[in-house]
């Protein structure tokens, strides 16, 4: 598994990018891996981060001069150095019934330290010494819970990384999704296609110059499309004629010329003793 902080703005950053390649590099760059199962490994990292986490709450003071100044005096006037022999140690305490035994639950590991190392603590004015064998019990238990907390916070540590790992993932599913959508949405516009206004405002969201060459191309088919249906017009309507033509009815037939009624004739003269053939010419046929 691997783990990665991430801010909110770093989440956003991320989902904003048309591709998950700057996730992936911040992911191999940055992120911590910790082998499936792995516990120790775990525990490293916890105590990590709770260390910088302990460091992060240190508080840092700078004393002015006048602070300096009171500080002095009350050194020398005594009470200073009654609070440095006398530990704050801060507890409450319940009453068992009606009877003398008190609870006393102590606020942080911090109190029962100082309780141990003091060796009572003063209830009603009154001392209660803690003997060696109670302050073997008390850091035990003090132990026991340290180690119980320690090992929730582990756990909702490992809970949290989790869940950030499972928000990168869908951020980067999103980001993918949403990118697919979008070039899915253009290509559709491209080719003349119907698309919802929803779809249209999340492609000009996502891309503004992938929107516009999608709307130009939309625009140019469109006009060639137009065209194209002028041309296919005009050539369907000489179509129409030229089968118009074809379907009119024709007449084959014709009006032959008569066959002239004409022959070669000859006159002949009988006038002398020899025959003579006097003109020659075309004569009528005579019946």
């Amino acid at each position: 598994m691997r783990v990665l902080k991430l801010t909110r703005a770093d989440r956003d950053y991320y989902v904003s990018q048309p591709t998950a390649k700057a996730m992936h590099e911040r992911i191999m760059k940055d992120s911590v891996y910790i082998p499936e199962g792995d516990r120790t490994a775990a525990a490293v990292y916890v105590a990590r981060r709770n260390a910088e986490k302990a460091v992060n709450r240190t508080d840092q003071v700078d004393i002015s001069h006048a602070g300096q100044e009171l500080s002095k005096t009350e050194k020398e006037q005594g009470i200073a150095k009654s609070k440095e022999n006398t530990p704050n140690i801060e507890f409450s305490f319940i009453r068992r019934g009606d009877t003398n035994r008190f609870s006393v639950s102590f606020a942080n590991s911090a109190m029962v330290r100082r309780a141990v190392e003091q060796g009572y603590i003063e209830m009603d004015g009154k001392q209660v010494v803690l003997s060696d064998d109670v302050k073997k019990q008390i850091i035990a238990t003090n132990k026991q819970i340290q180690n119980a907390k320690q090992a929730v916070s582990m756990h909702n540590m490992l809970l949290h990384e989790a869940a950030n790992a499972r928000q990168a993932s869908d951020a980067m599913k999103e980001a993918n999704d949403k990118m697919s959508r979008a070039m899915t949405t253009a290509s559709r516009i491209m080719h003349g296609r119907k698309v919802s206004p929803a779809d249209e405002k999340e492609l000009m969201e996502f891309n503004k110059d992938l929107y516009a060459m999608a709307k130009s191309a939309a625009a140019l088919a469109e006009h060639r499309r137009k065209r194209d249906d002028k041309e296919d017009e005009e050539i369907s309507a000489a179509n129409d004629e030229a089968r118009a033509r074809e379907a009119e009815p024709k007449d084959y037939s014709v009006e032959e010329t008569p066959m002239p009624q004409t022959e070669v004739q000859m006159d002949i003269s009988f006038d002398g003793e020899v025959p003579q053939v006097t003109a020659v010419g075309v004569g009528m046929i005579s019946e």
